[in-house]
C-alpha cells in the first residue's frame, strides 16, 4: 500500500479561493445541462411536465451544490453525482444510443477540476451502479445493443470499467502535474536559497541577514536585540599558508562553531571572506557581551591544523545594541565593523562594544566613509596623476644620459574640484581591500598617458629606447597576484609603451611579507623589461639579508634616514652603509624626503646616485609636467625654491 500511495497523487487541496472558481464554473455547467435536456426531452416527445421531472435531480444537484453550508467534498460530492446523473439522463433520451455514452467521459474531465478523490469514486460507482440497475428495469433506457440488454450487470461493469480506466488516466495526468509543480516550487526555493544564503556555510549571505536585520529594528522597541561582528584575526596569512580549500574548511568549521555557540535563536550569517554577522536576543543587563565572549573563547579553542601544523585562531568582535533609532542595517553593520576593527587595533582576540562618543570607532567610522567616497571616485574616475622628479645627486657616478626620472602619485578629486592627498583615501582602501583597484586604475592610466607623450618618439632615438623612468608605486595585494601581472601585460599590449619607461616601486614591509611570492613576482614583470624599485629600505631587522633575493633596480633609502641627516651622525652612517650596499649590488640609489641644499650636499659628499624630495621639485599635475617637458628634454632641475 506504501508503494501504491507512493505514485498516487497527494491530494493537496486547491486553495480557497481557487476550488470556489472552478466549484462556480462546475455548476453553470451543470445547470445548462439542466436546461438543454430539458429541451431535449421535449424535442423526444416528452410532455413539459415528465421532462420537467426528468431534470429536476440536476436542479435539486445544483442548489445544493451551491449552498454554502455544505463542505467543500460534500458540495463537489452532489455536483458529481449531478453532473453523472445528466449523462445519464442524455443516454435515456437518446435511447441507449452508443455514442450517447461519450458524455459520462466528458463529464469525467469535467470534474477532474476539483482535484479530489471523492469525485473519481463517486463517477465510477455512480456509472456501475446506474447502468445495473437501469440496465435490468429498463435496459433500452441504457444500452443500444441486445448483447448488453441480456446481461446488463456485465456489461455495467464493463462500463464502469471504461470509466475507471478514464479517471486511472485523469489521477495520472494529476499526479504527473502535481510533480511538475512539486519541481518548479523546488526550484523557485532553492534559487531563493541561493540569493539568501552562503553557498561555502549554508548560512545566511549578506542580502538575507539585511533583511532579518530590518525585522529586528522594527521589533526591537519590545524585545532588545544585538548584533555581532566576528571578524577572524590573520586568517588571511592563516589561508595563504595552506591551500586554498584548507581556507574553506575552516570557515565551514568557524561557522558551524558559531552558530553552535550563539544559541537556537541566534540569526547567523557570513558576510563576506572571514566575517560573520550575528543577531541575538539581548536582555537589558548583558546587551550580547556575555554570547560574544562565548564565541570568542570558542574560536580560540579551535583546533585546526594547516599542512598539518596547529594553527592559533582568534577573533576580534564587535557588538552594537539594535535599537528602533538604528536608520537601517547599513548603519548597524557599519557601527558593528567600526568596533570590530577597535578590538582588532586594541591587541585582537577581544570583545569591543560599540560607543559613539569612541575615539577610535569615529576613525574607523571615518575610514568608512572614506571607502565609501573612494568606490565612487574610482566609478566616476575621478582620481589624478601627480608627479615629482627625482634629480640625478650632482658628481654621481651616474653616466648614463640626461633623462626623466621621476615618481606619478595620485590624489583624489571632489565633486567640488578640490585635491585631497593619498594620505586621507589610501588607509581607508587598505582596510576595505580597495588597492587593487587602485593599482589597475594608476596602471591603466599611466600607460595611457605615456603612450600618448612618446607616440612616435622611440623611432628618431638611437636603438629605439628611450631612457626615461616613471615610478608607480604597488601595494601590497598585487603583489604575487597572477592576475594583476596579466592585467599589466594587457595594458602593455594596449599602450604599445616600452615596458623600460616603468619602474615599479615596492615597499620592503610589503616584500618581506612573502619574500619568496614577491621574487617570483618582480621576477616575471622584469622579463617583460619592467624595472623595480625598493622602497622605505633600511627600516626592516633583516634588510641586508634578503636584499640578494630581490631583482631589483633601485634601492629607495628610507626617509626617516634622510631627514636629520645634516645633523644626526648615526644617520650618514646607515644611509653610507645602504648606499654601499647598493652600489656593491649593482644598484642605483634614491634617497627619499631631500628638502634643502644641505641635505643634497651630504648626500653628495655619501655618494647616493639620485635624490627626491620638496626641496628638489614640489608634486604637480602629471598634465601639467608633460605639457613643459616634451619627450626626450631631459629634467634638469637644480633645487626647488618652493
Amino acid at each position: 500500500m506504501r508503494a501504491i500511495r507512493s505514485v498516487l497523487p497527494q491530494g493537496r487541496p486547491l486553495p480557497g479561493e481557487a476550488w470556489e472558481r472552478r466549484h462556480r464554473v462546475i455548476l453553470w455547467v451543470l445547470g445548462l445541462h439542466a436546461v438543454a435536456l430539458y429541451v431535449f426531452g421535449v424535442m423526444r416527445g416528452r410532455d413539459a411536465a415528465d421532462a420537467l421531472v426528468i431534470v429536476f435531480p440536476l436542479v435539486v444537484a445544483v442548489a445544493l451544490g451551491g449552498y454554502r453550508g455544505l463542505s467543500r467534498r460534500w458540495r463537489a460530492s452532489i455536483t458529481t453525482l449531478g453532473l453523472m446523473g445528466s449523462s445519464a439522463v442524455l443516454v435515456g433520451l437518446a435511447g441507449g444510443q452508443t455514442e450517447a455514452h461519450f458524455h459520462f467521459f466528458v463529464m469525467l474531465f469535467v470534474i477532474v477540476l476539483y482535484q479530489e478523490w471523492v469525485t473519481f469514486l463517486l463517477a465510477t460507482a455512480f456509472v456501475l451502479v446506474e447502468h445495473a440497475v437501469v440496465g435490468v428495469f429498463a435496459p433500452h433506457d441504457v444500452y443500444a445493443h441486445d448483447a448488453a440488454r441480456t446481461e446488463p450487470i456485465k456489461w455495467a461493469a464493463i462500463h464502469a470499467l471504461f470509466i475507471a480506466g478514464a479517471a486511472v488516466a485523469a489521477i495520472a495526468n494529476w499526479r504527473m502535474t502535481e510533480s511538475a509543480q512539486d519541481m518548479s516550487k523546488a526550484a523557485a526555493d532553492e534559487l531563493a536559497h541561493q540569493a539568501s544564503h552562503d553557498a561555502l556555510t549554508g548560512l545566511l549571505n549578506r542580502a538575507g541577514f539585511d533583511r532579518r536585520l530590518a525585522d529586528a529594528i522594527v521589533a526591537s522597541g519590545s524585545a532588545p536585540y544585538a548584533l555581532c561582528m566576528v571578524n577572524l584575526d590573520r586568517f588571511r596569512l592563516i589561508s595563504e599558508a595552506g591551500r586554498h580549500t584548507q581556507g574553506d574548511e575552516l570557515l565551514r568549521r568557524v561557522a558551524e562553531l558559531i552558530t553552535e555557540l550563539a544559541g537556537d535563536d541566534a540569526i547567523v550569517a557570513r558576510l563576506r571572506g572571514d566575517r560573520f554577522g550575528l543577531l541575538i536576543p539581548a536582555t537589558a543587563d548583558e546587551g550580547g557581551v556575555t554570547v560574544a565572549e562565548r564565541m570568542r573563547r570558542g574560536v580560540a579553542d579551535l583546533a585546526f591544523q594547516v599542512d598539518g601544523q596547529a594553527v592559533a585562531l582568534t577573533a576580534s568582535i564587535g557588538v552594537v545594541p539594535v535599537t528602533p533609532l538604528a536608520v537601517g542595517p547599513e548603519e548597524l553593520i557599519i557601527a558593528a565593523e567600526a568596533a570590530c576593527y577597535t578590538a582588532k587595533e586594541r591587541g585582537r582576540d577581544r570583545v569591543e562594544v560599540y560607543r559613539a562618543d569612541n575615539a577610535a570607532l569615529a576613525k574607523h567610522q571615518e575610514e568608512m566613509d572614506w571607502a565609501g567616497r573612494l568606490v565612487t571616485a574610482l566609478r566616476d574616475d575621478r582620481f589624478e596623476l601627480f608627479y615629482q622628479p627625482i634629480a640625478r645627486v650632482p658628481g654621481a657616478r651616474v653616466q648614463d644620459g640626461d633623462y626623466q626620472f621621476g615618481e606619478l602619485l595620485l590624489r583624489m578629486r571632489t565633486e567640488e574640484g578640490k585635491i585631497i592627498p593619498p594620505g586621507l583615501f589610501l588607509p581607508a582602501a587598505e582596510r576595505y581591500d580597495l588597492l587593487p583597484a587602485v593599482d589597475r586604475w594608476v596602471v591603466a592610466h599611466a600607460f595611457e598617458v605615456l603612450a600618448a607623450h612618446y607616440q612616435g618618439y622611440a623611432a628618431v632615438v638611437p636603438d629605439g629606447k628611450i631612457g626615461d623612468h616613471w615610478s608607480i608605486n604597488l601595494s601590497g595585494p598585487s603583489i604575487g597576484d597572477a592576475e594583476f601581472i596579466d592585467y599589466v601585460q594587457a595594458q602593455l599590449a594596449i599602450s604599445g609603451i616600452p615596458a623600460e619607461l616603468i619602474c615599479f616601486e615596492i615597499t620592503e614591509s610589503v616584500a618581506i611579507t612573502d619574500l619568496r611570492a614577491a621574487a617570483e613576482f618582480i621576477s616575471q614583470l622584469r622579463n617583460l623589461g619592467f624595472r623595480f624599485a625598493l622602497d622605505d629600505f633600511g627600516t626592516g631587522l633583516s634588510s641586508f639579508t634578503y636584499l640578494k633575493n630581490l631583482p631589483v633596480d633601485f634601492l629607495k633609502i628610507d626617509g626617516a634616514f634622510i631627514k636629520n641627516l645634516v645633523h644626526d651622525e648615526l644617520d650618514r652612517v646607515m644611509t653610507r652603509t645602504i648606499n654601499d650596499l647598493g652600489h656593491q649590488m649593482g644598484l642605483s640609489t634614491v634617497a627619499e624626503f631631500v628638502e634643502d641644499q644641505a641635505t643634497l650636499a651630504r648626500l653628495q659628499e655619501i655618494g647616493v646616485d639620485y635624490a627626491q624630495g620638496y626641496g628638489i621639485a614640489m608634486p604637480g599635475p602629471l598634465s601639467e609636467w608633460l605639457r613643459t617637458h616634451p619627450a626626450g628634454s631631459g629634467a634638469d632641475l637644480g633645487l626647488a625654491t618652493a
